[in-house]
């Protein structure tokens, strides 16, 4: 059994957890994105936290992990992740929940952003006057703390061809032609796209993730950038 894969299957992480593994492309996604041990790794909205624990794991004997979530995401996800990093023992994780245009890490640490399930926040208004970063600041940031040949990795619940991102938003949904167009504006290069990711045919991809036809079972894109040597 690779390493990869020892991983994955170890018995210490959750029946729950490893039952997303392959519906959600884990090994895969640590393949594409070329994450490994030793890394200095940034995770944005880790969610409930199935990634995370992924990457506490695989950075523990050697890297550093910086996790963050912006607070006002808590009322959807909870406090599960950032309970994962303080109990994991990890002497170089760390847990952050300020907005995405302010990210923690210093100018030029980090080898690996991840960001899975998520830029589509950046137009999701839950309420009035709460936002988790604007969108040209955040990928402005992304660039700022990666190191040259650093990438970033993002995968997302696919919004129609013609649709803005400021509408598929609400749908909790990314246009990954508008949203490759944003990222690159801040310096970053596309490396790789797979527009069927994760393939759901009866996903009509109108409308919101979690409405019980799609819930869990979204058509997802994936794009990797990398910041320029």
């Amino acid at each position: 059994m690779n390493k990869i894969a020892s991983l994955l299957f170890t018995a210490k992480r959750s029946p729950k957890d490893r039952a997303q593994d392959v519906p959600r492309r884990a090994a895969d996604t640590l393949a594409m994105g070329n994450i490994r041990r030793g890394q200095s790794i940034l995770e944005l909205e880790p969610g409930k936290g199935w990634f995370t624990d992924i990457l506490l794991r695989l950075t523990v004997q050697g890297g550093h992990l910086t996790v963050q979530q912006p607070a006002a995401l808590n009322p959807f996800f909870g406090n599960d992740a950032h309970q994962l990093v303080v109990k994991s023992g990890h002497p170089h994780a760390r847990y952050s929940d300020a907005s995405w245009d302010k990210l923690a890490p210093h100018n030029g640490t980090i080898d690996r952003v991840v960001w899975l399930q998520g830029p589509h926040e950046l137009w999701f208004k839950p309420s009035p006057g709460v936002s988790f970063g604007q969108p040209n600041r955040v990928f402005a940031e992304i660039f700022r703390v990666l190191k040259p040949g650093g990438r970033l990795l993002v995968v997302d619940n696919l919004a129609p061809t013609a649709m803005a991102n400021n509408a598929a938003g609400s749908l909790h949904r990314s246009n990954p032609r508008v949203l490759r167009g944003l990222v690159e504006r801040s310096g970053l290069v596309l490396a790789a796209e797979d527009l069927n990711w994760i393939i759901n045919q009866n996903d009509p991809l109108d409308v919101p993730t979690y409405s019980p036809q799609v819930h869990r079972k979204t058509h997802q894109f994936l794009q990797v950038f990398q910041k320029p040597m």
